[in-house]
């Protein structure tokens, strides 16, 4: 070969050399980039808030002990230590825990041989609200490690009611006692201890707790075992207690931080056994735990209910629940340790209202069947929360012994519907969608809202209802089942819905028709209106017809119908067999040409609102007058709103549902109804001033008005709520019988010294309007122990 052409080989190879290098090098930055922006997105860089996923904990070893014992709250605080099992998941050379407010000494780390890692930095970032621990050599990937925090402490934030909190408890001898109690959901554990306080970074926990010898402490398992220990071991400043107890607690079940519970408190209990032995124990200031009896029961009863419903038994075989003066929620469904605002436990058959009687054994089932959605199976994140929350809601009705199934369900379109979630999202009052990204602690903690309880609730209602409960449960089931201890999303339940509808041979997508729900604000107005021999339905964005918009929002709506000439066709209970699916902006159905009217929505169990052509708003108010109870408490209910509601926002007339109102009202004896209408006349005062004047109201009432007061036998559990509504309306309208019937029951008070008993569900309005009205027929003394006695079954 000439020399010419070996050194243009030469050269040749060189820059084959240097474009390979450069091929290297840049595929090499390429992925070097690729895991920096896998870090940035995914895995809590500074610009997110999220915790990296590099290190995950496997177990915990907690001890708190909370300083309690001072006459000047200001003088309390609480100090711990903490012991964290981790494992790294890929190689790295730092981490991060959660931490807020606390006072953090040092951070050491061992590796599974008990030697040290070098620990180079620790960081604070109080706007993420974590510690980045920064190591002089890499946490190696499988390996497990083991994170100290030795005496970290904290501070009670003034008059709190998130983390680890103070309240004074009740005053015995001239002594105040005030107790500690948690409230960790949903970003609240960082508040107490450093930890991975996110809701898929699951983990086991041992307690500990440390307390006074008088005091008891709880926490979410049983105590293993407990020892006296020198006061100062943990208290070092602090003259007393000389000896305190330390209680060790059984492991937790794989469980997220927010589910974690603490209470040290001068408490007394009563304790229940079911048939399978497991125990339910109510624990409460002595003054207040005889009163509790009633959600004792209830509790119990519920777990008994669930594992019916769902298929899936229940996990504890102790379960408790405590009353406390102060909570950031009505309750907070801790594993094992449920808390609840004391009143919630409260009941006395002499002054609690039905109201009240119900609201808490729904708030208590609420909490118990969240220990399946929720503790059991967790959602990944917060976004999600509805997982938790909807259904909850939902099925807090479902498990709950109470009446028949309509008087409940009737309660749910008036409460969980119509007052709060439709009412509230028409008029844009804080709209989102049900599943909403949420990064910040802000934005989690302002998630907790009536879109993700009622509307949730209301939707999961509709899709239970629409494919039927059969296949519904047969999901839920399969969803606990497949997800238990673990982390779900909502594709998951989709997953296991699917699976049910296939196999019982329903053409229909989950995820298609739940997402048009969850992720869409607002919900849908259907028109009817009948077109060349067959009814045409078409949807409309309501919350934007309200604000005079356009929208383009559709949803997978089902229909439900019956008309005069079949409504004797079904059960009254299940409509799923009745649904036609209305995925597009309209829908044609066929209606033969004799019907008379027709009613859309069955049991209100769509999630929409309903107008009719004048024609069939007129026969629907027509039989209403001949026979209202053609129709179901809910249907009158849903009638009632939705044209009111309609004719508030100009698209149907006034005389609508003032004739719907005017014509079947004085025979209407059940709740949903009557709230609804009571509430609509309320709100839209002004435009039904055909329905505000007193002899109109005084009409309407005097039927419903005697068969409340009659003392006769009820036949619907919810005649209760309805007497308290009748009764305070009519005296506040200053009916004429309202005044002549409390004045009566004054005076029976007076003549049986005290012994005479009227209804707790009206007694409080007796009292005020046997003071209002009094004419000089009682004494000062007597009108002083009105007022009195008002006051009392007021704070009762």
């Amino acid at each position: 070969m000439p020399f010419e052409s070996v050194g243009a080989c030469r050269k040749a190879l060189l820059l084959v050399t240097v474009l390979v290098a450069a091929v290297l090098i840049a595929a090499s930055l390429a992925i070097l980039l690729a895991l920096m922006l896998r870090s940035a997105a995914d895995n809590g860089s500074e610009s997110s808030y999220r915790l990296p996923t590099d290190v995950k904990p496997v177990s915990y070893a907690l001890t708190l002990a909370p300083f309690i014992y001072s006459s000047n709250p200001g003088d309390c605080y609480f100090t711990g230590s903490v012991s964290i099992a981790v494992e790294a998941v890929n190689d790295t050379d730092m981490f991060k825990l959660h931490s807020v407010r606390l006072e953090v000494p040092t951070v050491r780390l061992r590796n599974s041989t008990g030697g040290d890692v070098i620990v180079d930095k620790i960081e604070e970032n109080v706007e993420k609200q974590w510690l980045t621990i920064k190591l002089g050599e890499p946490l190696r990937a499988g390996e497990t490690y083991t994170v100290l925090i030795d005496r970290f402490k904290g501070k009670f934030v003034k008059n709190g009611k998130t983390g680890l909190y103070l309240s004074s408890s009740y005053s015995e001898n001239s002594t105040e006692y005030y107790l500690v109690s948690s409230q960790l959901e949903p970003i609240h554990a960082r508040e107490v201890f450093p930890c991975f306080d996110e809701p898929a970074m699951k983990a086991e926990f041992n307690v500990s707790l440390v307390r006074g010898r008088e005091f008891t402490a709880l926490s979410n398992m049983p105590i293993k075992s407990s020892s006296s220990v020198p006061g100062n071991t943990w208290f070092s400043n602090s003259v007393e207690p000389k000896v305190v107890i330390k209680d060790d607690f059984e492991t937790t079940p794989t469980m997220s931080t927010y589910t974690l519970a603490f209470l040290v408190a001068k408490f007394e209990s009563i304790s229940h056994s079911d048939s399978k032995g497991r125990v339910f124990t109510n624990w409460l200031s002595p003054e207040l735990v005889k009163k509790s009896n009633f959600t004792l029961s209830v509790a119990a009863k519920a777990i008994e209910a669930f594992e019916k419903l769902l298929n899936v038994s229940y996990k504890t075989n102790i379960t408790k629940q405590a009353g406390v003066p102060l909570l950031n929620f009505e309750a907070m469904e801790n594993w094992g340790l449920i808390i609840y605002q004391q009143n919630i436990l409260m009941y006395n058959e002499n002054t609690t209202t039905t109201l009240s009687k119900l609201t808490n054994a729904l708030t208590v089932s609420h909490e118990i069947v969240h220990q399946w959605f929720g503790n059991l199976v967790t959602m990944k994140w917060w976004n999600e929360i509805w997982l938790n929350e909807a259904f909850s809601t939902f099925y807090s009705y479902l498990g709950l012994e109470w009446g028949s199934e309509s008087d409940l369900d009737s309660h749910f379109v008036m409460f969980q519907k119509y007052l709060f979630e439709m009412n509230f999202e028409r008029k844009r009052y804080k709209v989102h969608p049900i599943q909403v990204d949420v990064s910040t602690p802000t934005d989690i903690d302002g998630i907790f809202d009536y879109i993700v309880y009622q509307k949730g609730a209301s939707v999961v209602r509709m899709m239970h209802n629409s494919i039927g409960a059969r296949v519904f449960g047969a999901a839920v089931s399969s969803y606990i089942r497949k997800h238990s201890y673990s982390n779900a999303g909502s594709e998951d339940f989709y997953s296991s819905l699917n699976e049910q509808l296939r196999i019982h041979k329903q053409s229909l997508d989950a995820e298609t028709v739940m997402s048009s729900w969850v992720k869409q604000v607002g919900y849908p107005l259907v028109t009817c209106s009948m077109e060349n021999g067959s009814l045409l339905l078409r949807q409309q964005d309501i919350v934007s017809l309200s604000h005079k918009e356009k929208s383009n929002l559709t949803w997978s709506i089902p229909i439900t119908a019956m008309t005069n000439l079949n409504h004797t066709g079904w059960s009254r209970s299940e409509v799923a067999h009745l649904v036609h699916w209305m995925r597009g902006e309209t829908l044609r159905l066929p209606l033969d040409s004799s019907t008379g009217w027709y009613l859309i929505n069955l049991r209100s169990s769509g999630h929409y609102q309903v107008n009719y052509d004048r024609e069939n708003w007129d026969r629907l108010a027509a039989q209403l007058t001949t026979d209202h109870t053609v129709f179901t408490p809910a249907d009158r209910a849903s009638l009632i709103y939705d044209s009111f509601t309609l004719a508030s926002l100009g698209i149907i007339d006034y005389s609508v549902p003032v004739r719907i109102v005017m014509g079947y009202l004085k025979n209407e004896t059940e709740f949903a109804p009557w709230a609804v209408v009571l509430r609509m006349q309320r709100m839209y005062k002004k435009d039904f001033s055909a329905l505000s004047q007193a002899n109109v109201v005084e009409g309407l009432l005097e039927n419903v008005f005697e068969y409340v007061t009659a003392g006769t036998q009820q036949n619907s559990s919810l005649t209760g709520l309805l007497a308290q509504l009748i009764v305070s309306t009519a005296c506040n309208k200053n009916v004429t019988y309202c005044i002549r019937f409390a004045l009566k029951e004054c005076q029976k008070f007076i003549d049986s010294n005290s012994t005479h008993s009227t209804s707790a569900d009206f007694r409080y309005s007796v009292l005020r309007t046997c003071v209002k009205h009094d004419e000089g027929e009682f004494k000062p003394w007597q009108l002083k122990w009105f007022r009195s006695e008002a006051r009392k079954l007021l704070l009762s």
